[in-house]
């Protein structure tokens, strides 16, 4: 049941990006694209950081979806969670993510879920768990 329900967590967890990477990549429309460069330009970002967000939320995706790298997906969706807490101000909104501007309650909440999977790596179900099979032994903690 405990693989089970890792395979769950994870999976939602990638499902979760793509509705963000879409967005970045203008794949929700025109008014969508224009709205979170708009976004990022508020924070202080220049619009190539969009791509850059969308790359990393691809890349969650793609490592939590399918168990890929489970553990280097983890480290770098929790990092990119924290970066975005902080450049989003939400540390200033309070913890509550309810709060007007959304407190760092959420963000946080996610990154430390995602960074869990550090301990547990993809799990039985995962692309990790075939591939360990052929990696060589000092990479074999890259997978399940």
């Amino acid at each position: 049941m405990k693989s089970l329900q890792l395979f769950l967590l994870r999976v939602y967890i990638g499902l979760d990006f793509i509705h963000h990477f879409a967005e970045k990549f203008g794949l929700l429309g025109p008014q969508a694209y224009h709205d979170v460069v708009g976004y990022f330009h508020s924070v202080g970002f220049p619009p190539s950081m969009v791509l850059i967000g969308g790359l990393c939320e691809f890349g969650a995706f793609v490592g939590f979806t399918f168990g890929l790298f489970t553990r280097v997906a983890a480290v770098g969706t929790a990092l990119y969670l924290v970066i975005s807490l902080f450049a989003g101000h939400h540390q200033d909104f309070g913890f509550t993510w309810a709060n007007p501007g959304g407190g760092w309650e959420y963000p946080t909440l996610w990154a430390f879920l995602c960074l869990s999977f550090v301990l547990t790596g993809g799990g039985r179900w995962s692309l990790d768990a075939w591939l360990k099979k052929y990696q060589p032994n000092g990479l074999r903690w890259l997978s399940a």
